[in-house]
């Protein structure tokens, strides 16, 4: 599912999505205080970890690794952010404790540090574990503390599920607290200067095809333009195949549940290394569904 911005000849355009890893970068001047690593061991056994659950009131996440992979469990097994789940099994190995707190259930609320899974709670409870089903580290993460040292570090109130005392740490941790957190979201990053033609034919048998004007151009044209006739917009055109390379998933559904009526726009991009692929937008209610088929030269025609 995809979400619409703006209607053109493609009647569809979608965010592009910026990713990358994020790691603690410690300086000398926050060098870990006199209470240590919150988790000790954890980034001897990081390798290890093949599973981990994310609790966040109604919110469960389950993150699998197969082989090299990530996979998010309620999301049909779709993807997963690798490098933001390193960033998270790192930013926890790297907490540094700074002062104890409470250690008395009732006063965990005001530090964010309540039930879990309680509905609307602040606490987002991260278990990891390893291949044989083993629990490496369970640690509940409450309110955050900004330090005013901009995206260096920040400061989290914590508590392992082991023990009673909660804590202060200084560290750095991605957020994610829904299953379309942990996803690579991206539909495929195909940048534009690798495509070489786009094809639109909506339902009602309408079609338009934007081509490259050259091996080396920037610029696409349209193409069937009876004499005397223009674009009113060469920004239009040029952003339709710019648009399709950065498409973004907003949610994913099993290739099972697609359902086309016929109404469905379809577009075929031709790259310059001679690939080919066949997308098909169907609209539903206030949703736009997405199916990509991809033709690699001298490969399978039917890859999704």
């Amino acid at each position: 599912m995809i979400n619409i911005k703006a209607l053109a000849a493609l009647a569809v355009l979608a965010a592009v999505a910026l990713g990358g890893a994020i790691y603690s970068q410690r300086s000398p001047e926050y060098a870990p205080r006199e209470y240590g690593s919150l988790l000790p061991t954890l980034m001897q056994r990081a390798n290890d970890v093949s599973k981990i659950e994310i609790q966040s009131g109604d919110a469960e996440i389950t993150l699998v690794r197969g082989g090299k992979e990530w996979n998010v469990k309620e999301k049909y097994n779709y993807p997963a952010l690798g490098t933001k789940i390193r960033s998270l099994v790192v930013g926890l190995a790297e907490l540094q404790r700074i002062e104890p707190k409470t250690d008395k259930p009732e006063l965990y609320a005001k530090i964010g540090l309540s039930d879990a899974i309680a509905s609307g709670s602040e606490s987002m409870l991260v278990r990891l574990w390893d291949a044989e089903s083993g629990e490496i580290a369970s640690v509940l993460i409450g309110k955050r503390k900004f330090t005013g040292r901009g995206q260096t570090l920040s400061q989290y109130y914590v508590r392992t599920v082991a023990e009673p005392r909660a804590w202060l740490v200084e560290g750095k941790l991605p957020t994610g607290r829904t299953a379309m957190d942990w996803i690579d979201n991206r539909i495929w990053d195909l940048d534009t200067k690798q495509i070489k033609s786009v094809g639109i034919t909506h339902a009602g048998g309408d079609a338009v095809v934007i081509r490259r004007l050259g091996e080396d151009a920037e610029d696409f044209a349209l193409e069937g333009l009876a004499d005397g006739e223009e674009v009113e917009s060469a920004y239009a055109v040029n952003n339709i195949p710019r648009t399709i390379g950065a498409l973004t998933a907003d949610d994913v559904i099993p290739l099972d549940d697609w359902r086309s009526d016929g109404s469905a726009v379809r577009a075929t991009v031709d790259t310059v290394a001679g690939a080919r692929a066949h997308l098909e937008f169907h609209q539903r209610d206030d949703k736009v569904y997405l199916r990509l088929r991809t033709e690699v030269q001298g490969g399978d025609p039917n890859v999704e």
